[in-house]
């Protein structure tokens, strides 16, 4: 099967993933969480890779770019870096930093953001980042000695 040029194909790596979303007016695709245990935890001051639990398929054209989503900023949660390249077909993992001096916790026992002195919670439901696609430009490539490339203006 070959993919179409403007074509963006999911599957779900784990049955109870959800497959990214976006309102017509939006710019990126909303990426969330999925995992088995009722809740997981990202310590503070560390990065964490959250399972989506989806894998992809689009045309060379375009790379998947990983973004943070506005809202993070209620629990401080970084998205780090993260591209996603036309050709790799495994599960999408998120990595996510915790900024604060307490956990932050990603809880399926509840629906709305609760903060604490100890913790954050957020829910299982929201999304945890989102992603936009972007074109990958075709450049020519020549390699030069470095004496030449100091030559040029």
């Amino acid at each position: 099967m070959i993919v179409g040029e403007n074509e963006l194909i999911f599957a779900k790596v784990n049955p109870n993933a959800i497959i990214p979303s976006k309102r017509e007016e939006d710019g990126c695709y909303d990426i969330y969480a999925c995992f088995n245990d009722d809740f997981i935890v990202i310590p503070p001051h560390t990065n964490k890779l959250i399972n989506t639990g989806i894998a992809t398929a689009f045309s060379p054209k375009y790379r998947l770019a990983i973004r943070e989503r506005g809202s993070n900023t209620k629990s401080n949660l970084m998205t780090m870096a993260g591209q996603v390249d036309s050709g790799y077909r495994g599960t999408i993992f998120v990595s996510l930093y915790n900024g604060n001096d307490i956990p932050v916790e990603i809880s399926k026992s509840i629906s709305d953001i609760e903060k604490t002195e100890d913790f954050i919670r957020i829910p299982y439901t929201k999304a945890i980042s989102q992603f936009a696609m972007e074109e990958v430009p075709v450049m020519n490539v020549t390699e030069l000695t470095y004496q030449e490339l100091l030559m040029i203006e």
